[in-house]
């Protein structure tokens, strides 16, 4: 099963959304607001987060790192902990409806893996499971129905019309039961870093249940295989990027350098090899949006540069995500910009294609004379929604909740990942859990997206796998740029950002795809901040305690 990326789907502040997202390549997980918010109110100012409490569970073979470097273990850990040794249902049902990327799994009353955590459950767990594509019109049906079940994904917040107000009539304000030690109540939720429960909050209160990610998403991948066959180094800078992918570039076979979709997601790629800010700079007290830097320029000068070099898939920038990893998959093409979560999958399903297949996580190269970056763009997928309950419904479905949450080297993440023993999964001879074809299929169910715990790196199907994920995610956290509006409320970018921000995405596309030239999006970018950017900037400058609002 492969985790769809991030910044497929990013789950953002406000209603800055989809439209400046796919405009600046740059998502950002904080809080949201109606504009009833002070200008300057901080996300969490007054909320104390849950209090951290690593798992003490099998020790690594590469230990996670401060900054959110994950563990690494390179077999499967023997001496599992059971973290859940009470059922938390005593025969009731939970009501969850959540996303699924992967095909339908097999119903409950045919599906082994789903009976046996109903077992550990306690009860009886009702999934509505709805295809992605899909998942934005039934979400909306459910909210206009008011069926909310008793659990459900916010992939979107920006979906939801006054997202404040409908949580607060709606949902059920975590905070009494997670914030400080209160958390300790919920052991596995407590394995859940500070800095991904900032992701949950919203108006200072906590009412989301993380599912965790990396830190950052990275920059993309590369079929190490094709530059093999290509002749091609790994490119050290920007102009032997260029260099590398006319060379990579072999229409004749079928063949090019890079897979685009739909948004021009091949741009984010390009973005972070230019240095281009996560979102804002603070620069002297003043606050600069990525689009407005010279980075940002450069990188679509870059950009225009490389699709009149013909080295991108054609048509692919009209494609959906599924297609743009199935080009990728197939080697039609050597890059694709997608989330550091879909590494494993691309290990495995590739590897089936063909042996020598070799896809790695790609490391952005500056321009000569500058410098690359990666951002801190996925620091959790999404979260999930309590619907409002009593005091003891709320710590029953909080108990549900920790279930899911179980850490790798649980015996919970066991029957998570894998299912059933002897059913779903047999091990091999080191003991590494090996999937059935009956556990592939029954495996799909969506758990994952209820709750989840913090990543590890794992990896039965490639032997270095786990080293080199190690050691590309401790290259690409270490050249994270953070967002330094991450944490504050700006209500005219919740009201307004993504009104504003559509243009940007409508030209950046018509000028990289060379319909309009780039003086035309220069012309966007002062529009947007007639149109309330200048307003967002300073409402950001006064949290920050610097100029006044404009």
């Amino acid at each position: 099963m492969t985790t769809p990326p991030f910044s497929r789907r990013s789950f953002l502040r406000s209603a800055v959304g989809v439209a400046v997202m796919s405009a600046t390549g740059v998502p950002a997980l904080v809080a949201c607001s109606n504009g009833s918010t002070a200008v300057g109110t901080a996300r969490a100012s007054s909320v104390t987060l849950p209090t951290y409490v690593a798992f003490n569970g099998p020790k690594p073979d590469l230990p996670g790192t401060a900054n959110g470097v994950p563990p690494g273990y390179r077999t499967y850990p023997k001496d599992l902990v059971t973290t859940v040794p009470k059922p938390p249902l005593n025969g009731g049902k939970v009501s969850v409806m959540t996303d699924i990327f992967d095909p339908l799994p097999p119903s409950r009353d045919k599906n082994a893996a789903w009976q046996a955590v109903e077992q550990k459950l306690g009860g009886t767990l009702d999934l509505t499971i709805v295809p992605d594509s899909d998942w934005a019109t039934k979400f909306q049906t459910v909210l206009a129905a008011n069926q909310l079940p008793d659990l459900v994904l916010l992939t979107d917040p920006t979906a939801v019309n006054n997202l404040p107000a409908f949580l607060k009539a709606k949902c059920t304000d975590l905070t009494p039961y997670l914030s400080g030690d209160k958390v300790k109540d919920y052991p596995n939720l407590a394995n859940i870093p500070a800095v991904i429960w900032q992701a949950c909050v919203v108006e200072d209160k906590i009412y989301g249940l993380p599912i965790p990610r990396s830190i950052t998403g990275g920059a993309g991948f590369y079929n190490k295989r094709m530059f093999d066959e290509a002749g091609v180094e790994y490119p050290a800078t920007a102009e032997d990027f260029l260099a590398a992918c006319k060379e990579l570039t072999k229409p004749q076979d079928g063949r090019w350098a890079i897979v685009n979709s739909k948004g021009n997601t091949f741009f984010t790629m390009i973005q972070q090899m230019f240095g281009v800010p996560n979102g804002w700079r603070l620069d002297g007290g003043k606050l600069v949006r990525s689009f407005e830097t010279p980075e940002y320029k450069a990188a679509l000068e870059f950009a225009i540069e490389l699709v009149k070099a013909k080295v991108l898939v054609p048509g692919s920038d009209g494609i959906d995500g599924t297609a743009r990893k199935n080009a990728f998959r197939s080697g039609k093409g050597a890059l694709v910009y997608d989330g550091f979560p879909g590494y494993p999958g691309y290990v495995k399903d590739m590897s089936r294609l063909d042996p020598k297949n070799d896809p790695r996580a790609f490391v952005p190269m500056a321009p000569k004379g500058g410098k690359a970056n990666t951002w801190s763009d996925n620091i959790l997928f999404a979260y999930t929604l309590m619907k409002k309950s009593d005091d003891t419904r709320a710590k029953e479905l909080l108990a549900v909740a920790n279930f899911f949450a179980a850490p790798f080297g649980s015996t919970e993440n066991l029957l998570l990942t894998y299912g059933v023993e002897g059913v779903d999964f047999t091990r091999d001879a080191k003991g590494d859990p090996t999937p059935t074809s009956k556990g592939e299929a029954e495996l799909t169910v969506p758990w994952k997206y209820i709750t989840a715990a913090p990543q590890a790196l794992y990896n039965a199907d490639s032997p270095t796998y786990v080293d080199r994920a190690h050691e590309d995610l401790t290259k690409l956290i270490g050249m994270v740029a953070k967002d330094p509006t991450a944490s504050l409320i700006s209500p005219t970018n919740d009201k307004s950002g993504g009104d504003i921000g559509q243009p940007l995405t409508d030209v950046r596309n018509d000028v990289i795809a060379g319909r309009k030239p780039i003086s035309a999006f220069d012309a966007a970018v002062k529009k947007w901040a007639k149109d309330g950017g200048d307003k967002i900037r300073g409402e950001f400058e006064s949290a920050l305690g610097g100029a006044s609002p404009r």
